[in-house]
């Protein structure tokens, strides 16, 4: 069997090949770099310091040949063919995964997404990185949803789900889920979170997207931070908005722009198009920002590829939480 070391804390524990390497990492409660799990954000790539893997399918713009070359990897797609030895820092620096039981404070269903409010047991702790997201165990599987409240309030915690036809957990929510009804989960996980820099940021988010965003954001708020921030918010239509009350807070408090995008719709107070297509229309360099790209992956590889190929972004500064809906 195996043996996967991390270095430099020397972490170390085993896997089978048949395992992928993070998700036996996660088993171990420890909080490897990773976000969506579907090879292609790119969050959990790290460097292979020795051994080999073999790799399942995965996006090739998110790690590519010079990449591999170098000797990173992907710890959502890697299977252990040897011991292997990565250089991952920080590991055991972020906060413990938990599984909890927590109570619904309020479901607040605006248009087609529902804001849920849980409340947490005080005496167990929680606390998590802006950014970061939690697992809800429902019927035997877990759905991955971003938190979307501040870390300074780590008593009661805010989600954000779209509503989806057909969908296990949407449904349950839409037609059954009450106040005071238990809900279980595991967290905080990814590697998404807001990075200690004082550089210019742009945040760009489609759909439910925004809710690590405004995580961020409203930590940026509480902590009066006052860093040059855009905002880009892309929905199909007016009506997809939602909680713009916060948009209006943050306008007056932070040295914030707000872009909003329509896709589908035109309106004279909105921005015809993708969120980047807007970000091209307003930037020509952004070699000094940090980036935050929180949606569909379409739009994080499109907006990755824009920022690091035409617009000079330094790769090291796009961070990534890539968004893939349950629908069963």
């Amino acid at each position: 069997m195996p043996k996967i070391t991390i270095n430099p804390d020397k972490i170390e524990f085993n896997v089978t090949t048949d395992e992928i390497v993070l998700n036996a990492g996660l088993a171990q409660k420890l909080n490897l770099p990773h976000a969506c799990k579907n090879g292609v954000c790119g969050a959990c790539k790290s460097k292979l310091i020795a051994g080999e893997v073999t790799l399942e399918a995965y996006n090739q713009r998110t790690l590519t040949p010079d990449d591999i070359k170098q000797g990173y990897t992907l710890l959502c797609k890697a299977h252990a063919q040897t011991d292997l030895v990565f250089d991952i820092p920080n590991v055991l620096d972020g906060f413990p995964v938990k599984i909890m039981a927590s109570k619904v404070l309020s479901v607040n269903k605006i248009h087609n997404t529902a804001v849920i409010t849980l409340k947490l047991p005080v005496a167990l702790g929680f606390g998590f990185h802006a950014g970061q997201y939690i697992e809800i165990m429902f019927k035997g599987k877990a759905r991955s949803y971003s938190i979307a409240s501040s870390p300074v309030t780590p008593d009661e915690i805010e989600l954000h789900t779209k509503y989806h036809k057909g969908g296990e957990f949407s449904e349950y929510v839409w037609n059954e889920l009450q106040d005071d009804a238990l809900v279980r989960f595991k967290g905080p996980l990814g590697a998404f979170k807001l990075q200690k820099s004082e550089q210019p940021m742009l945040l760009v988010c489609t759909g439910t997207g925004f809710a690590p965003v405004k995580s961020i954001i409203e930590s940026l708020y509480l902590n009066n931070d006052k860093r040059e921030i855009h905002l880009y918010w892309g929905n199909r239509e007016i009506k997809d908005f939602y909680l713009m009350d916060f948009l209006d807070k943050w306008r007056h408090k932070l040295n914030i722009k707000i872009t909003l995008c329509l896709s589908q719709e035109k309106h004279e107070k909105y921005f015809a198009g993708y969120v980047t297509e807007a970000l091209k229309n307003d930037f020509d360099k952004l070699k000094n920002y940090d980036m935050y790209a929180c949606g569909n992956p379409r739009m994080i590889e499109d907006a990755f590829e824009l920022a690091t190929e035409k617009l000079a972004l330094d790769k090291d500064r796009f961070f990534s939480d890539a968004f893939t809906p349950a629908v069963k």
